[in-house]
């Protein structure tokens, strides 16, 4: 009997041992590109829920904080309270860390050195386009949105804006695509971001880098709505350090799109941006349209 009271104590320390490298495996959030994801998927992208971190540009405006939404994700498996309890500590914890949610005013820059851009007593003027081959495309209504293959997988959009009346010093993008059947959010992408002026008197950001133009989660898609192909709303708005009384916003109805060349791409595309996405799906397209 003593040597098992003894024992007890060493197995107890070797299974907390156990689980804590397990959490480390399997509940915290990787880093990738700069930012800090929670993974619901067998992809590391395009099944995020939540999250946040720093912008990681490199060019010398200043790191920008970003949070990454979304609504697409498959079920997770139940946990215990006390599971449950961990995740939802370290997630805060997460999000004390960086400092921001998808509320936090824009972050300013009373030291950055960047003039105000345009009328400082009128409110942001915005027109939305897309990052395509390091440009700006201005996006009208029924125009294609283009779907993106990130480095971190799954498929994105890549959303840029050109801005006039802001504060070059905080900018705060946000940019959502709506069903304009449910008008549920199918992906959101919130980020800090630095815009130059131009010659025409607007602004953008540098678009060729993508950490500074919204990166919007769309695929895979497990909602049983299909992403691909299904006109959606488009909504962009950018806000200054002068609030939200001065932000500006505007809507676009676009059709999510599969543009890539490549044929094996393509079928990829398409297979994960169609609704009702399950685990594994995808795993045999790539190889049957490459033989084609």
């Amino acid at each position: 009997m003593g040597s098992r009271h003894r024992a007890f104590p060493k197995r107890r320390e070797q299974d907390v041992e156990s689980s804590r490298r397990s959490f480390s495996r399997t509940e915290r959030p990787p880093a990738v590109g700069g930012a800090v994801f929670a993974s619901c998927g067998d992809r590391a992208f395009g099944s995020q829920v939540v999250l946040s971190s720093r912008d990681g540009s490199r060019d010398g405006a200043g790191a920008g904080r970003h949070v990454v939404l979304s609504r697409r994700c498959a079920r997770a498996p139940s946990r215990t309270s006390s599971q449950a309890n961990i995740v939802r500590t370290a997630l805060a914890a997460l999000l004390v860390a960086v400092g921001c949610s998808p509320a936090d005013p824009p972050a300013t820059d009373a030291g950055c050195g960047r003039p105000f851009i345009g009328d400082a007593g009128a409110n942001i003027e915005v027109v939305p386009g897309v990052a395509v081959d390091g440009a700006f495309v201005e996006l009208n209504d029924g125009d294609a949105l283009p779907l993106v293959t990130p480095p971190q997988g799954g498929h994105v959009s890549f959303v840029a804006v050109r801005v006039r009346n802001v504060d070059a010093c905080g900018v705060r993008l946000t940019a959502r695509l709506r069903s304009q059947t449910t008008r549920l959010i199918a992906g959101q992408d919130a980020r800090d971001i630095a815009v130059v002026e131009q010659s025409d008197g607007w602004a953008m950001p540098n678009v060729a880098d993508v950490s500074r133009v919204a990166n919007v989660p769309l695929c895979p898609d497990y909602d049983d709505e299909s992403i691909v192909d299904v006109p959606h709303t488009l909504e962009v708005m950018v806000q200054d350090g002068r609030g939200a009384s001065a932000a500006g916003q505007v809507q676009r109805t676009v059709v999510p799109r599969c543009q890539q060349v490549n044929g094996a791409e393509a079928a990829g595309c398409r297979c994960e941006c169609s609704g009702s996405y399950t685990l594994g799906r995808c795993a045999n397209v790539l190889g049957d349209a490459g033989g084609d």
